[in-house]
């Protein structure tokens, strides 16, 4: 079994965090947001991947990724450019997919329940779908009589509150449908309107309604919450870092290179490579990536990426964007709630 993940799109509800570099690359719970669709793939007997890239840090995605031997995987790259629509994304896929059966992953939305029935054998279509209260933000599929009927991109009058969760299952056929569609009135080649048509044709598109939890990462509120949850399921009590005065208590995972000194530690949360921590606590469900200093500070419930730096801050349910420095020019005991973006200075009074 083949997958494509789709790496493009502005991720505009995510600025400033997105304005040097893709929102599928920003680490929740330790992970790009895509790797978590990868690596879910990959258990599942997944081993070919094709990453679409689009016109924001496509350089960055690659650097990550590779030729996806670390993984012991292999990834080629597809670049998309401009974002036309989910379709036209997908139809970059055609050559690496070629005459096989495959599986479309939005990497910017973290789904780890249902994959095993999309990437089992046979010919067919296949879509999960979730019931969301906000039904206007998402693909939605009318089911009647246990069949997907109608499906519909971001509509002002829902038919339903069934979401498409941004994962699919397509036979090569798509791509014929593809190349017949016309664009939407968002000006985009909608992937709802390509399985309409193989709806039309009478072709089978099975469905999975997901019970449990998923996320579409569009806002910091969401990202948050995905890293809450994920900590909550796969923390683990994995300390390779250097302690000095330290207690780590709970399910921390702390990464070689790092050194803590004089803090406490408590999880679940994740702390990355070559960080030093000194003088602080680090609460529950807050990750850290590689390259962080963080030294006289309180933080819980936050995410702070590669290369950030908080010097005598408090902060709660906060994102720092890569390389942000984050300081308080004054001895005050308060607590900031914030979403920094890359390369930012910010001093605090």
């Amino acid at each position: 079994m083949k997958a494509v993940i789709l790496h493009g799109g502005q991720g505009t509800r995510l600025r400033p965090l997105t304005h040097t570099g893709p929102k599928q690359l920003i680490r929740v719970a330790g992970k790009p947001i895509s790797q978590w669709g990868l690596d879910a793939l990959r258990a599942l007997g997944v081993n070919e991947f094709c990453i679409i890239l689009g016109d924001n840090g496509a350089e960055r995605v690659v650097d990550y990724y590779g030729d996806g031997s670390k993984w012991g995987v292999r990834v080629t790259y597809v670049y998309q450019g401009r974002a036309r629509g989910l379709a036209d994304a997908v139809r970059g896929a055609e050559d690496f997919v070629g005459g096989d059966n495959f599986v479309v992953y939005l990497g910017d939305n973290v789904v780890l329940e249902g994959l095993e029935d999309v990437v089992e054998g046979g010919d067919f279509n296949a879509v999960l779908l979730a019931r969301v209260s906000n039904p206007n933000r998402f693909g939605v599929a009318l089911v009647e009589g246990g069949r997907i009927v109608k499906l519909v991109e971001k509509p002002k009058e829902p038919i339903s509150d069934l979401a498409l969760v941004g994962v699919y299952r397509f036979t090569p056929e798509v791509f014929e449908v593809i190349a017949q569609l016309e664009p939407s009135w968002r000006g985009e080649l909608e992937i709802t309107d390509a399985i309409q048509r193989l709806v039309d044709r009478g072709r089978e598109v099975r469905f999975r309604v997901v019970q449990g939890w998923w996320k579409d990462t569009g806002s910091p509120e969401d990202l948050l919450e995905a890293n809450r949850t994920l900590l909550d399921r796969y923390a683990s009590a994995s300390v390779a870092s250097e302690t000095v005065s330290s207690s780590v208590e709970g399910r921390v995972t702390a990464e070689e290179g790092s050194k803590i000194i004089g803090s406490i530690v408590r999880g679940p949360s994740y702390v990355g490579r070559g960080c030093v921590i000194k003088d602080s606590y680090i609460g529950p469900y807050t990750s850290i990536g590689d390259g962080v200093e963080v030294d006289s500070c309180e933080v819980s419930g936050s995410l702070i990426l590669d290369g950030a730096s908080l010097f005598h801050v408090r902060i709660v349910d906060s994102i720092l964007g890569a390389n942000s420095k984050v300081y308080r020019r004054t001895a005050k005991p308060l607590g900031s709630k914030l979403v920094v973006g890359e390369n930012s200075q910010l001093g605090l009074e």
